[in-house]
């Protein structure tokens, strides 16, 4: 998912600029594979030794998507319009 990033010559950071809408890779499967990573990266982390993190995983879970995911989704709608929305409908959030 980075390389494709860099490949299509579009930010990664917010307040980089978006010049195109990656589709192919693991865009394909998810809209946010590299979320998806992180967060089970998150969870292999959270489950040894005392299982806390798991009570505190569905927290990261809204962290990501409140704060990450729902305002890159309004983003990329603005920016992309109607081929943005039908990527949306092609392609689920995470799997």
């Amino acid at each position: 998912a980075l390389w494709l990033f860099g490949r299509h010559r579009t930010g990664l950071l917010p307040g980089q600029p978006t010049s195109a809408m990656i589709e192919s890779g693991p865009y394909r499967h998810s809209r946010n594979p590299l979320y998806v990573g992180m967060l089970a990266l998150y969870l292999g982390l959270a489950l040894p030794p005392d299982g806390l993190g798991l009570v505190l995983f569905p927290v990261a879970v809204l962290l990501v998507l409140w704060g990450a995911i729902r305002p890159e989704e309004r983003f990329l709608h603005e920016r992309f319009g109607a081929p943005y929305d039908d990527y949306t409908r092609r392609v689920r959030r995470w799997l």
